[in-house]
Parts: C-alpha cells; structure tokens; sequence
C-alpha cells in the first residue's frame, strides 16, 4: 500500500479471473456525443472522452455497459466496468492501444461514483491494475509496482464458492452512517499503510520464495498456504481487522472454509467478500452445505469456477478472445 495512491497507480497484488461477467456494448458514431445507457453511465462517459482525448478521435461512442450488481464488496464491479467498457472502445476504434497500453489507461484514469447519488461526480480511485490485468487475460495473476504483469498461470477445473457475509460494515453503508468510499480512504491511507510499513519485507519474501515457484509448479494448495499467511499481514490484515472485531467474523470464515478442504481461502480486496477456490468436487459440496447450513441466504452466495480466457469480443455475431494475438498478451 506504500507504492501506490490516488494520483500513483500501482502496488501490485493478486488476482484471479472468475466466471462472474460484465457485459459492454460500443458502437461508434461520427457526432462528436458519448451517449451511455444501462449502469455505471458516469463511468463510462469518462473513459469514452480519455480515449477521445488520447487519439484526438473527432466522432463519439455509444456504450451500453451491465455489471455483476455486487457493488463496493470487493468484487471489482467498478474495475471490471472499466475494462468492460475500454476494451469495447479500444475494439470498434481498431485496437489502437496493445493490452499493456490499455491496464495504464484504466490504472491512470480510474474512478468511483461520488458516495452521493445526486450530484453526478466521479472521484479518483486507488488501482493497483490487478482488476485490468484479470479481465483482460483471465486464470491467476500475479502483478508488482507500475502496472506490470510479473506472472499468470491458468486454474483448469478449479470450482469457486463467493460468499457475502454479514458484517457491520454493510450495515453502516445501507444505512447510510458511513460510505464505501469513505472507509476505504481512511483504511488504505492510515491503518494498511502503518502495517505495510513494518511488514512489506515478509510479503515480499512470501511472494517471491513461496507463491512465485507454487505457481510456477501449478500447485493450489501451497498457493493457497502463502494467501493464508498473507491475510494476517500488513495491509490485509487491517482489510480484515475493519469488518468488526479485529477481523473476526472474516477469519472465521477463512479458517472455516480451510478446515472444510479448500486449498484457497481469503478475503476479496478490501471485502468483505470471502472466496474459496478448490479443484475437488467433494469439498465445494461440502462448502455450499455449511453455508446453506447455517441459513446464509442464496443472494449471498455466488457458484462460479476460474475463467481462464479473460476477455471475450463478439463482432458481428463471432465471439473470439481478445489475447487471440500475441502483441496483446504483454
């Protein structure tokens, strides 16, 4: 959390891409309008004028955009806007812009909604560009400082459960006593910058000696022993500790999903969703039947697996892959 900020993409991170969809439709048109429709309108507005301004493109978009509706959870609804939406640009323009080129306009340029609904402001948000980096290749990603692709690997017959859990800190956003927004700045800025401070070293190491060869080798579960460690250091920790209780309705969970057999658990981003991510069929079954157990309610819960082709472009009926070549995959 010390190499990035507001107005400094960056900081890596990782990330992996899940079967959970944005869809976006661009046209474009030669009057100089960007004329949005469906969700997240003032977001897409914003990125049809970055990419007017950085190719001097006199004609306009029309861009229709739909999110996974699971907002300020830590699902990446708005990361996941922004690539949606700039990935469509870059196609009906030509591909201009090679996917390198594209995470730094989406890290450089990204925003949030205004926490108040009526006045149609967008505010710089933080990226490390791990949002863009699985959207647009899929599979598991490893990402470090300036945007930079480090490592994917592709998770074949990987399962994933994505649970909601009910904490205080959704109570105080539907109430109103507090927004997303807001906490995520105090958070990132104040407590997860202190902890990182002291305790990037061990990161670092973990990632570089420990995740780094457990991808390189394909093995989840040692992936998902170092992800475990990870949640009770620097940053994530104080991502979990703000969920109520020093963290402990979140490591519960955690621990919980652990026992049952998943090879990797954790906390989304700065959550409060909580994964699993297991290649045996027993133990996704066993996961659905303790959360169901315990009268967790469907809406909060999410059945996906790994997506392992990230981005998908259909034009004029024909789906393809976006990294269908090669110049774009770096």
């Amino acid at each position: 959390m010390n190499r990035f900020n507001l107005n400094r993409a960056g900081g890596g991170g990782i990330g992996v891409g899940i079967s959970v969809y944005f869809h976006a439709r661009v046209r474009s048109i030669k009057e100089p309008e960007i004329i949005v429709k469906g969700e997240r309108t003032l977001i897409m507005k914003h990125f049809g004028h970055i990419f007017k301004d950085l190719l001097q493109y006199p004609g306009g978009f029309e861009i229709e955009l739909y999110d996974h509706k699971r907002r300020h959870v830590g699902m990446g609804s708005s990361a996941g806007s922004m690539c949606a939406a700039c990935i469509g640009i870059n196609e009906v323009l030509g591909r201009p812009f090679t996917g390198w080129e594209l995470r730094r306009i989406l890290g450089y340029h990204s925003c949030e909604e205004s926490p108040n609904n009526n006045n149609n402001y967008l505010i710089p948000a933080f990226e490390t560009g791990i949002g863009a980096m699985v959207g647009v290749n899929g599979g598991w990603v490893l990402g470090t400082d300036d945007l930079a692709l480090v490592y994917r690997i592709p998770l074949p017959d990987t399962k994933v459960v994505i649970f909601i859990p009910d904490v205080p800190t959704l109570e105080d956003e539907f109430t109103g006593k507090e927004t997303a927004a807001e906490s995520e700045v105090e958070l990132l800025l104040r407590r997860a910058r202190i902890l990182d401070s002291m305790q990037s070293g061990v990161k670092a190491k973990l990632i570089l000696f420990d995740l780094l060869p457990a991808m390189i080798k394909g093995d989840l579960k040692a992936m998902g022993d170092v992800m475990f460690d990870l949640c009770f250091l620097g940053s994530k920790r104080a991502e979990c500790e703000q969920h109520g209780c020093c963290g402990a309705p979140i490591y519960e969970y955690i621990s919980i999903f652990r026992e049952i057999g998943a090879e990797v658990s954790g906390m989304s981003s700065v959550g409060p969703t909580i994964y699993a991510l297991t290649q045996k069929q027993d133990v996704y079954d066993r996961i659905l039947k303790y959360l169901r157990s315990h009268d967790i309610p469907e809406s909060r819960i999410i059945e996906a697996t790994v997506d392992n082709q990230g981005a998908m472009v259909k034009e004029n009926g024909v789906e393809r892959s976006f990294l269908n070549e090669g110049w774009l995959q770096g």
